[in-house]
């Protein structure tokens, strides 16, 4: 029982891992995408 508790602790934790991950990625993505669109205005 105590096993199968910390496995499910352990499940939720990576989960919340991976999705607080998966929102910096997808920020990095947005800010290099922002990044790109201001240089472009600058040069003009």
């Amino acid at each position: 029982m105590v096993k199968k508790h910390t496995d499910m602790i352990y499940l939720r934790y990576n989960r919340i891992y991976i999705s607080l991950t998966l929102v910096e990625y997808d920020i990095t993505n947005y800010l290099d995408i922002l990044i790109t669109k201001l240089e472009s205005m600058k040069s003009r």
